[in-house]
């Protein structure tokens, strides 16, 4: 139940869950962008610590905050290894730290990315836990709405994504009392050596793809109980307008952007 609650939305009352779910997601991905478009390594760490203190704002847990960091420390010191030595090439600055030599360049190079790669992560992760599943798939719709004039099915498609988002926790939780269950009866789970673990998730994914199917159909038959028919004639529940706040969200995102495109 605890890993499962790391990906589920927490009411907190706090300011970021009050901007409207449209100005949410576009902020988030001018964000994105911005960390991708940047290559200044004083811009992209202040884009971390400025995500750290929106982090703080949302009043969200700091320690969801450091798990997160830290199951990302193998994918940052195997990046930092590719980048500072093996792409380093003649005439890039050589650093030697006792039996090791990497680049000067290729470090600086490795840090941009590991910053990037946190960076997208905690915007996902601010956007997610600040917004319950039903706002954020409305706004993306309302977003997106302007494609259904080419007979795009953006409702069906945001509805899969609205679902899934559900479901990973439910299926986490599911995962952690599958595990339960075989730690119990001896499973090879809880076992030293990375082989003897490997062979004791394989029969633990059988029962948890069976109960994600029976979920889906259960889902289905509700669906279909209720006379779903997709788009067709649904009103929304929700209006959502536009607040002072939500433009000068805009308006410091854009700026924010401008500013990580040119520096």
């Amino acid at each position: 139940m605890a890993a499962a609650s790391y990906l589920i939305y927490q009411k907190k009352n706090s300011w970021l869950e009050q901007w409207d779910p449209r100005m949410k997601i576009v902020a988030a991905v001018l964000f994105v962008i911005g960390l991708l478009a940047s290559h200044n390594l004083g811009m992209k760490s202040f884009m971390i610590v400025l995500l750290i203190v929106l982090w703080g704002v949302a009043k969200l847990s700091w320690r969801v905050l450091a798990v997160t960091a830290l199951s990302l420390l193998l994918f940052f010191a195997s990046t930092m290894v590719y980048q500072a030595m093996l792409l380093s090439v003649s005439g890039e600055r050589m650093i030697q730290w006792g039996p090791l030599q990497f680049s000067y360049e290729g470090a600086i190079k490795g840090i941009l990315m590991c910053e990037q790669i946190l960076g997208i992560v905690i915007v996902l992760s601010l956007v997610v836990r600040t917004t319950s599943p039903i706002i954020l798939a409305e706004g993306l719709e309302l977003l997106l709405s302007g494609l259904k004039k080419w007979k795009v099915p953006v409702h069906e498609a945001v509805m899969m994504f609205s679902i899934a988002l559900r479901f990973l926790p439910l299926l986490l939780e599911e995962f952690d009392k599958i595990r339960k269950a075989q730690t119990a009866r001896g499973g090879g789970f809880h076992r030293k050596g990375v082989l003897t673990r490997f062979r004791g998730v394989l029969p633990m994914l059988v029962p948890l793809f069976v109960l994600a199917i029976v979920r889906a159909k259960d889902l289905a038959t509700a669906m279909e109980s209720r006379c779903y028919t997709g788009d067709e004639g649904r009103t929304p529940i929700r209006l959502y307008r536009f607040a002072f706040q939500d433009y000068a969200v805009l308006t410091s995102s854009i700026l924010l952007l401008v500013l990580m495109v040119w520096l």
